[in-house]
């Protein structure tokens, strides 16, 4: 017999003993017919699986499967809506640590703050459809960036982002639906100029006619030949306000590492017997710790011996300063140098000098390669020098320089 009980509230409950048990379960209703008809609903499903009519499974909420006719075998779960402005934190705090790069990790921390600002934070990812995405990519392209509008390869790389992000949400039941992306517009993108020589870029600039953004993009575009680079690697070591700073810039030119990897280097790296600098890589696998080889010149070989007598003692190749991590917190492990700090260390020295249009530690890389290529080196060697490289990057880096070209065309047509 199942009865109703009102609570002073005003909210009914249905009342029944089943096998010996006493249940007593809300009806979330203030209206005393339907609760009287809930209670003879439970007399009903009651009487059929006595009657062997309905089968009641195992380890069933007894009071939902009376109430719904044995439909629900348990009580509804209530679905979790994360929000986009928790979204990026949820996920940091559920990967590995050292699983990605710290700086990829940056980079996707900012697009996200981008995606928040604009699609609000308070927006759920189940609630976010093709046209939510649509207005970010629009409003994102008329905003200023560091060379006019914001480019469509960032736009591309945040709205990436976030769909790495949906991925890993979805395999984690946090939202149902693919990522939305499919039919997205795009801006045009303007194919990225090849890197061009010191020369090359003041003459277009000292020729008038350009905008400051429009020559910001060039110097953007600025690889060093061997010439420049040697005078610029002799300025560093003159000028240089931190030690390490010479012999980094060294093992960049030399050897195309990125500054992320330079930092992470450990002195056990450095094998002057075999004349060889290994590389812990992070971009180019997900899953492995990969690493490279790249062979050292004499003149790198000199640097490196210098530097490991002179460094301090420490397991890293260019360990953090000693006043640096008293700054920051004295009682921390003594670690690397740090990637911004590496930065800092470098416009330090060229802003305010003849060397000021160097924009950053990529240009030596970029030199590296570019002089690779202008002497005719092997694409796979310099592929296997410098880590992932794609066909677009390989169109910037594969051309030589303008009098090579020249004496290639005569040699056909001279």
């Amino acid at each position: 017999m199942a009865s109703i009980q009102q609570d002073p509230s005003g909210n009914f409950h249905v009342c029944f003993r089943f096998r010996n048990r006493r249940f007593k379960r809300s009806l979330k209703t203030h209206i005393k017919r339907k609760a009287e008809a809930a209670a003879s609903r439970v007399e009903e499903n009651i009487r059929l699986i006595d009657d062997g009519r309905i089968e009641l499974p195992e380890d069933v909420d007894i009071p939902v499967f009376l109430l719904s006719d044995g439909k629900l075998l348990e009580k509804p779960k209530l679905v979790e809506n994360v929000s986009l402005g928790s979204l990026f934190t949820r996920y940091r705090e559920s990967i590995p640590d050292d699983s990605i790069e710290a700086t990829s990790l940056a980079t996707m921390k900012i697009h996200m703050k981008h995606v928040t600002r604009i699609l609000g934070e308070s927006q759920t990812l189940r609630a976010v459809r093709k046209p939510h995405l649509q207005e970010y990519v629009t409003q994102r392209s008329r905003e200023p960036g560091r060379h006019g509008n914001i480019s469509a390869a960032t736009i591309r790389k945040e709205i990436a982002t976030l769909g790495s992000l949906w991925n890993w949400a979805k395999s984690d039941g946090l939202v149902d639906s693919e990522y939305p992306r499919q039919g997205l517009m795009f801006p045009k993108v303007t194919e990225r100029p090849p890197f061009q020589t010191w020369e090359q870029i003041t003459r277009q600039v000292r020729s008038g006619g350009l905008a400051e953004t429009e020559a910001a993009k060039l110097w953007d575009c600025l690889y060093l030949d061997r010439e420049k680079l040697k005078k610029l690697l002799a300025f560093v070591e003159q000028e240089a306000r931190h030690d390490c700073l010479h012999p980094m810039c060294v093992l960049a030119a030399y050897t195309g590492a990125r500054r992320s990897e330079l930092c992470r280097a450990l002195v056990s790296d450095i094998d002057l017997m075999t004349s060889t600098f290994t590389i812990r890589e992070r971009k180019r696998s997900r899953s492995h710790r990969t690493t490279r080889s790249v062979p050292m010149t004499q003149t790198v070989q000199q640097v490196m011996k210098s530097w490991l007598k002179a460094k301090p003692e420490s397991c890293f190749l260019f360990p953090e300063e000693h006043r640096a991590l008293r700054l920051r917190n004295a009682d921390r492990k003594e670690g690397p140098l740090k990637p911004f700090e590496a930065t800092n260390f470098l416009r330090g020295v060229l802003d305010g000098s003849e060397w000021s249009s160097v924009v950053g530690w990529h240009v030596f890389r970029h030199s590296f390669i570019s002089n690779c290529a202008s002497r005719g080196i092997d694409q796979r060697f310099i592929d296997s020098w410098v880590g992932h490289q794609t066909d677009e990057q390989r169109r910037r880096y594969r051309h030589l320089f303008p009098e090579s070209q020249q004496k290639a065309i005569d040699l056909v047509f001279g």
